[in-house]
């Protein structure tokens, strides 16, 4: 297996869906980390919106909320959602960038997003987190959606990522999702290598690579002048901010060229067209 192959021949993301929805009329989008990992989940729901106008879409984002909890409205002991999408600029406040964040969907007309309260070090509570989410939203289709892949690889922070700690909890469940990974390698944690070895391991629930461009350009005018989502330092761009710089360079011709991921120091480096992509894995 190796998806530098595959990505030469890879579809749109539409065409894996299209089987998947055609009966759906609930779905939630569930991003297994939180910060721009949601603005994933936005591309996506934009692009399950255009080919589906009529399934009904509902957002979540796991977040490892303690203490305060401001500026966030609490539902329950685990869910929380946002009462203002304007909220004045006070970044001494904890969780201000969750608000700001989800500030790129405001304008849609979807369902206000919910987040998922979790500790990494309690799983047993988060699977009762996640149970309070689905009695609330009631989904009869689930995707779980990571930028970058440290949800599979495990990352830096190995089998106790926060992430790849949230995925297990949801398979532990026996849940029925399908597993999103947008922009392989974009939070600089894994190589191809990495994809590589996972995929081969699980290779009975892998079902490919497809191209996210077009979901991707669906949301760039509502997100490139948030500076969250268009984060871009010398040793930090967001995750959003590397995909979209993918996206435009595979239109411009340079999908094979290899780009320095400018997170964690690591100098991983990852062809441009692959940072475009979406892998594709169905559990339970």
């Amino acid at each position: 297996m190796n998806i530098l192959e595959d990505v030469n021949g890879m579809k749109d993301f539409h065409i894996f869906f299209r089987d998947i929805l055609a009966d759906k009329k609930k779905v939630l989008i569930l991003s297994t980390g939180g910060g721009n990992d949601y603005i994933g989940a936005y591309s996506i729901a934009k692009l399950i919106r255009k080919h589906y106008p009529k399934i009904d879409l509902v957002f979540a984002s796991s977040i490892d909320i303690s203490g305060e909890y401001k500026p966030l409205m609490k539902l329950n002991d685990y869910l929380f959602t946002i009462d203002d999408f304007l909220p004045e600029f006070d970044f001494e406040i904890e969780n201000h960038s969750i608000r700001l964040i989800a500030e790129g969907i405001k304008n849609e007309k979807m369902n206000l997003p919910y987040f998922v309260a979790l500790n990494k070090n309690e799983p047993e509570k988060g699977k009762l987190a996640y149970q309070k989410l689905f009695d609330e939203v009631m989904p009869d289709c689930i995707f779980t959606l990571d930028n970058g892949g440290d949800s599979i690889t495990g990352g830096l922070d190995g089998v106790n990522g926060f992430d790849q700690t949230n995925l297990k909890t949801l398979l532990d469940m026996g849940k029925k999702i399908h597993h999103l990974v947008i922009g392989p390698g974009c939070d600089g944690e894994s190589s191809v290598e990495d994809f590589n070895k996972y995929i081969e391991m699980h290779i009975e629930n892998f079902r490919g690579i497809f191209n996210i461009g077009k979901a991707v350009e669906l949301i760039y005018s509502n997100v490139r002048h948030n500076p969250e989502v268009m984060l871009q330092m010398d040793h930090r761009w967001s995750t959003m901010r590397i995909i979209i710089e993918a996206n435009q360079k595979v239109k411009e011709g340079f999908g094979d060229e290899l780009f320095t991921i400018p997170r964690h120091n690591k100098n991983q480096k990852i062809p441009f067209k692959i940072l475009q992509s979406v892998l594709v894995f169905c559990y339970n």
